[in-house]
């Protein structure tokens, strides 16, 4: 069992989660406040990682209604459109991302 800790213990990042105190016990606050930029950043990014997510989901669909289309030309161009679909849709959201990234790095 105390080995168990042990390694658990060593894994963790100790001083990370020291800096994440709050200290509402004494009214001190050592987590900056949320700014605009940071909320909007922040937005952007779960809305990235939501696409990413629903593209991949997509595209694993349309693989597997390939896959079972057994000869039906149906099932095969359903899963064909919804694999490009996916893939054009994750070309767009990375494309997105990098122009805004770059436009971000220039107005700094």
């Amino acid at each position: 069992m105390t080995l168990i800790y042990r390694l658990f213990i060593g894994l963790m990042n100790i001083k990370a989660y020291a800096t994440l105190n709050t200290n509402t016990l004494y009214g001190t606050n050592t987590v900056p406040p949320m700014t605009f930029d940071s909320a909007v950043a922040s937005i952007v990014k779960v809305a990235n990682d939501t696409i990413g997510i629903v593209c991949t989901a997509l595209f694993i669909v349309g693989a597997f209604f390939f896959t079972i289309s057994a000869g039906d030309e149906q099932r095969k161009s359903l899963g064909v459109d919804l694999m490009k679909g996916a893939a054009m849709g994750m070309a767009v959201v990375v494309g997105a991302n990098g122009i805004i990234n770059m436009i971000v790095f220039f107005l700094e």
